[in-house]
């Protein structure tokens, strides 16, 4: 059974066809990867699921009961508060439960209010919420939350801090964050790794294997997809198709079935030449008409097949100056800070001509800071910054500033170059400006395509070192992949910031890390430094590690003591409301006797009144350790519940 039913669905823009009959089925615990090229309609597919929008036909269902979560690509925050507000907004549930336990855990400490058939609907009802607070993760509340907060790139001293106060992309990952805390049964991710550094990214993709719901993602990062997705469906030219397996897997398929498809395409229209050819080849005669007509007939009744279509592809090609000195670039002690907070000390590395190297780090932890350094933007506070005198610098800055907004493409190419109008038109054809695009403002631009442009502008220069910072932002997989390529091509020195892990495998064979303020260099590719970082700190637990230890140890002392002190309480309730049964019972026994005393037939007879004196006198003893047992127990219980009321 599916949990989420597309079918048959249409939507237009004005008169452009976005989504043509497409219909998808998600089910339960399944991981799908939607995929395509920028502006083919994922975005579109997922706020039409998500109600954000409406179909032009077709229908959407979501089974009965079942919950949905939307990550909006870029949408800024208009909620007030905290950061911890907003994240605890999640757990309304949870809470809830917790106020009703609260609230009939002092009704049971005031029993004496209530009658027996009251008390034992109490605890009823206490027993059946305490098991959803358990299974809705009541005891693991803290814990969720502070894993999320730690694994999205934050720390616990952030919470107390306004939302206003965060960027942009912070606040897209606090979206995120609130998302994974709430848990709904289908999760809709739209570019969910953005403003994630790599640390984070795989955070995110063991949190997302383990997620117990429905998850449909958009994502351009290639490698996450091969973590994440259990299956890929592609959107192109309107339509969805559906291929099981993870990215990788996609891909395989993908390429057997376009050669597939251009072979059958080949030998049908092979076999129509064929067929054409012979048909004016025959002769005038009674029997070569006839032929030549039943040819025609059987031509006429073929079904044609569609030719294979060829994505576009960007012409990227980054302009080469030359080769430059073996060193390009040497950092000598290098420090850098900016107001009280220092970026990094003691840096120390040589890059050499032809090296291939990937910047990573977290987000915050200077990577731009050292590009900018290199392209002497910025200067060191204290060691030496040495570029080679022959290295010339192409630099690609990821907040993209060499764009004028105010200007359009074709004013940005022709002020940069000496193109002609069609020249400059003709350029940026390369990188998919067609038509009237070619006059939009920039400032209007989408993402991809202000990447394009910037891509478009760099490729005029001609170098022979590329610093790129974060340059596969906002290109679609295809547009990466051709991004790469150019890379291949390109024979001089490679400097690059991304967090995407499939294009630095592809581009780059040593790796720069940034973090807690050093610079360390690793001679090996991605894979292999990812290994060597991993038996570092198995090895070698940072003290984060050793504070992660000892509070999850914390966290679970805690849960332990609440679940038994929930426990303790039932058992405790119901050991009063036994020991009340038996207060009952002696103290009728006792008002029995004491009235047998009175009858004549007793107190005439001194045996039978000695014997049941006795029998008194034992029960009034018995309910005297019986309301003392009482008191302890009312005591114990108010003691308990007290305990809930100062947490």
């Amino acid at each position: 059974m599916s949990v989420v039913a597309v079918h048959n669905v249409k939507k237009f823009f004005g008169d452009e066809l976005i989504l043509d009959d497409v219909s998808l089925q998600l089910h339960p615990r399944e991981r799908v990867g939607l995929v395509g090229p920028n502006g083919a309609g994922k975005t579109t597919l997922l706020n039409i699921i998500a109600g954000e929008i409406t179909a032009d036909q077709g229908t959407i269902a979501l089974v009965r009961g079942a919950s949905l979560g939307y990550l909006k690509q870029g949408a800024g925050s208009s909620a007030a508060g905290t950061m911890e507000s907003v994240l605890r907004s999640a757990f309304a549930e949870i809470d809830a439960l917790a106020a009703q336990l609260k609230l009939l855990e002092q009704k049971m400490a005031k029993r004496s209010q209530y009658t027996e058939q009251q008390l034992a609907e109490i605890m009823h009802t206490y027993g059946e919420l305490q098991h959803r607070f358990e299974a809705a993760g009541g005891y693991l509340m803290e814990a969720r939350l502070r894993a999320v907060v730690n694994g999205l790139g934050f720390t616990m001293d952030d919470l107390p801090r306004a939302l206003a106060t965060f960027s942009g992309g912070e606040q897209t990952r606090i979206r995120l964050a609130r998302l994974l805390l709430a848990r709904p049964d289908v999760l809709l991710l739209d570019e969910p790794t953005n403003h994630l550094d790599l640390a984070s990214v795989e955070w995110l993709e063991k949190f997302l294997t383990d997620w117990p719901g429905s998850i449909l993602i958009v994502s351009h990062d290639r490698y996450f997809l091969d973590r994440v997705a259990t299956r890929i469906v592609a959107l192109e030219q309107g339509t969805l198709k559906s291929y099981p397996g993870n990215y990788s897997a996609y891909q395989k398929q993908r390429e057997q079935e376009r050669i597939t498809q251009a072979k059958a395409y080949a030998k049908q229209q092979e076999y129509i030449a064929k067929e054409t050819a012979y048909i004016r080849s025959l002769g005038t005669g009674e029997r070569e008409k006839r032929q030549a007509k039943s040819r025609q007939k059987r031509l006429a009744k073929l079904q044609l097949l569609a030719k294979p279509q060829e994505t576009k592809a960007m012409g990227l090609d980054f302009g080469f100056s030359g080769r430059s000195g073996e060193i390009a670039v040497r950092m000598e002690g290098v420090a850098k800070s900016f107001a009280v907070q220092t970026v990094f000390s003691e840096v120390n590395f040589v890059l050499r001509w032809g090296d291939r190297v990937a910047l990573v780090g977290p987000n915050g932890a200077g990577k731009t800071t050292l590009l900018k350094l290199i392209t002497g933007e910025l200067q060191p506070d204290a060691g030496r910054v040495w570029v080679g005198p022959s290295v010339r610098i192409v630099y690609f800055d990821q907040q993209q500033e060499i764009i004028d907004n105010e200007q359009t493409p074709l004013e940005e190419i022709m002020a940069a170059s000496k193109m002609t109008i069609t020249e400059t038109r003709n350029y940026l054809g390369r990188f998919l400006f067609s038509g009237d695009d070619v006059f939009k403002r920039n400032a209007d631009l989408s993402g991809g395509e202000k990447s394009r442009l910037a891509l478009a502008k760099l490729s005029l220069d001609e170098g022979n070192f590329l610093l790129l910072d974060e340059p596969t932002n906002h290109l679609d997989i295809k547009g990466v992949e051709e991004l790469e390529e150019a890379i291949h091509s390109f024979p001089g020195t490679l400097l690059v910031v991304s967090h995407d892990r499939y294009f630095i495998s592809r581009t780059t064979s040593k790796i720069l890390e940034v973090a807690e303020g050093r610079v360390t260099y690793y001679p090996v590719p991605y894979a292999e430094y990812v290994q060597e970082r991993e038996k570092r700190a198995a090895l070698e637990p940072n003290a984060e590690e050793r504070k992660k230890v000892r509070r999850q140890a914390e966290q679970q002392r805690q849960r332990e003591a609440e679940i038994l002190r929930r426990r303790e309480l039932r058992k405790l309730t119901l050991a009063i409301k036994e020991t009340e049964k038996e207060i009952y019972l002696l103290e009728e026994k006792i008002a029995a006797l004491e009235a047998e005393l009175l009858e004549p037939h007793v107190f005439s007879d001194y045996q039978m009144a000695a014997e049941k004196g006795q029998e008194l006198e034992e029960a009034k003893a018995g309910l005297q350790l019986l309301y003392e047992q009482w008191e302890q127990q009312t005591e114990q219980l108010e003691n308990l519940t007290g305990e809930t009321a100062a947490d």
